[in-house]
């Protein structure tokens, strides 16, 4: 449970196995074999009761399902929305798995939605207020409370959204906020003056990985040419700019 597996080994396989997963989530047979409920078992007498729904479950490494979660009608939604250990993103709407390690791969915002993390890095990134613009006193005036507040949005081996790329991370205790790894506040501020003499206009500081005592927290600027390397505005968005996350929810705001 709390070891990340092969995640390159894993997405090959989802890849080699999305039309079956895909045919198995309409007919509910696998491998000549009918699914059962989740729980089937777990109670004594058993309350399994209604039709069986049948769930693609996907995580945050692809865009290809990962398995198959098959409820009956009593228990979809008894123990979790839809399950123990799964999620439903209020993004993309997927059924999502909680997580692999000790890092959770879901965001509750303030409105009470849940997103998964590329959804909510979806979000962050567009939310100009979230970026740093790399003027000296916005630099200088970078403390612990602004690294504090870095939006969790990308896991430990997550694919980072194309518009943007990583420049340097330093690592602190989850518990007392110590600087364990890196310069701490000062290489943050050393990474954004570098980017500024490069000509780079605004970055953004994001958790990108939570262990179980430490945290991550990187700097990540603006791919030059895409999207967030000026004011980005959703509409103008180009398709191939995007991954399937990001045209599911324009998608979602045309309907």
């Amino acid at each position: 449970m709390w070891s990340l597996p092969d995640i390159n080994r894993m997405n090959s396989e989802a890849s080699s196995q999305k039309r079956k997963l895909e045919r198995t989530a309409k007919t509910g047979i696998l491998d000549r074999e009918k699914l059962t409920c989740e729980w089937q078992g777990h109670d004594e007498p058993s309350r399994c009761s209604g039709e069986l729904r049948h769930y693609l479950w996907y995580d945050i490494f692809s865009d290809d399902p990962k398995g198959i979660l098959t409820l009956c009608e009593h228990h979809d939604g008894y123990y979790g929305s839809p399950s123990e250990g799964y999620f439903d993103c209020a993004g993309c709407n997927r059924v999502m798995i909680e997580n692999y390690t000790w890092e959770y791969y879901r965001h509750i915002t303030e409105d009470g939605e849940t997103l998964c993390l590329p959804c909510f890095a979806h979000e962050v990134l567009a939310d100009d207020d979230r970026w740093i613009q790399l003027a000296d006193e916005k630099i200088d005036g970078l403390t612990f409370e602004h690294v504090r507040k870095a939006p969790h949005c990308i896991g430990v081996r997550m694919p980072i959204p194309k518009a943007i790329r990583f420049v340097n991370n330093v690592e602190f205790d989850s518990s007392t906020g110590q600087c364990i790894s890196g310069g701490g506040i000062d290489e943050l501020k050393a990474t954004l003056r570098q980017l500024k003499d490069e000509g780079s206009s605004r970055a953004i500081l994001i958790l990108d990985a939570a262990y179980q005592f430490a945290v991550s927290i990187a700097v990540y600027a603006p791919v030059e040419g895409g999207r967030f390397a000026k004011k980005y505005h959703r509409e103008f968005a180009a398709l191939n700019d995007v991954g399937d996350h990001d045209v599911i929810l324009n998608q979602k705001q045309e309907a």
